[in-house]
């Protein structure tokens, strides 16, 4: 009886204590906590509701997968400084790892997570991180020069310098909805898109509208090389990344060149406006996908974004790669 009695009360009472250690953390003791542990539901309580659309169980593991693979198993945490701002709370822990040690920091308000973010992480740039985005982005270049034999740098350095504008000024944008608190998933997804059809097309469009096409092209290969290069530090610092990364980074030379010879090639013949339009749509498109695949890691959603831009790539070059090589250069490069 006394057994019965014993296994009918026990669970109680680790029900009540597990309630009561949950409850008895703060929201940051929670966070660092779950990531600890690898347990999301520690934390899941103490999420804003921006957070908890964005912030979801699986992107929550990929991203811990991630530091893990690069540092190693999490050994333990301390808290190193604290700061406020406005209403703001900003808690930044060291991590103590198997392989070195890097800092995470998890903002507050209103007694619920608002953010959590990776910073100063130590240079130490990982070989996959590294060679599989470049090789892709250099692969797609080789590919368009072997084609062509014709070389534009300072179409490509033009390219690449566009890249500038667009790393200070769209992240800014695509992050007001989280500023003001909007979680819906399927407006962040598409704003993050759209934002990025609208900050990039653009600007590829004005700089490469009036150019031959064999320099048209170049303007979008220095924008994917450049591209190419910012991804490859980002993931060699991030933990690495994998032969995928070959693949995007290859579609993204050839997709980006692909739209400015489309917009070179449509301007003149009065149809620029028209290509334009139809670049920004397909852009945001390919972006929301990708974003999607960011908050629901799906093979299925990456097939599907990189078929889209291949298929965009071909219909485009198979048409204009041809007149692109055998077309007259004119003497100026027009900046």
């Amino acid at each position: 009886m006394k057994w019965r009695k014993l296994c009918f009360v026990l669970p109680f009472v680790l029900s009540l204590f597990l309630i009561s250690y949950v409850s008895a953390l703060t929201p940051q003791d929670a966070m660092m906590e779950a990531f600890k542990t690898g347990n999301h539901s520690v934390v899941e309580p103490y999420l804003s509701p921006t957070m908890k659309a964005i912030f979801s169980e699986k992107l929550f593991t990929t991203t811990r997968n991630a530091l893990i693979e690069k540092y190693g198993s999490i050994e333990g945490y301390r808290l190193t400084k604290e700061e406020k701002e406005n209403r703001y709370e900003v808690y930044y822990y060291q991590i103590n790892a198997e392989r070195g040690n890097y800092t995470v920091s998890v903002t507050v308000k209103g007694g619920k997570v608002k953010g959590f973010h990776v910073s100063a992480l130590p240079f130490a740039p990982t070989a996959s991180g590294l060679l599989y985005p470049l090789l892709g982005a250099f692969l797609g270049f080789l590919v368009l020069w072997a084609y062509l034999r014709k070389f534009h740098g300072a179409e490509l350095i033009l390219g690449a310098v566009l890249l500038i504008p667009v790393l200070l000024l769209q992240p800014l944008v695509q992050g007001l909805p989280k500023f003001l608190n909007v979680t819906n998933l399927v407006f962040l997804i598409l704003w993050t898109g759209l934002i990025a059809a609208l900050f990039q097309e653009p600007l590829k469009y004005y700089l490469s509208r009036d150019k031959t096409l064999g320099k048209a092209l170049y303007v979008g290969i220095g924008f994917g090389l450049a591209e190419g290069i910012y991804v490859a530090i980002n993931a060699s610092l991030l933990g690495g990344a994998s032969w995928i990364a070959l693949i995007e980074r290859f579609l993204s030379v050839v997709f980006h060149a692909s739209t400015t010879v489309f917009f070179a090639y449509s301007y003149r013949n009065g149809k620029g406006r028209e290509a334009l339009i139809a670049m920004i749509l397909a852009h945001w498109a390919i972006d929301s996908l990708a974003t999607y695949w960011h908050y629901n890691v799906s093979t299925l959603v990456l097939a599907i974004t990189y078929a889209l831009m291949l298929a965009i790539a071909a219909v485009i070059l198979f048409k204009l790669l041809p007149a692109a090589k055998t077309e007259n250069e004119e003497p100026a490069v027009k900046w």
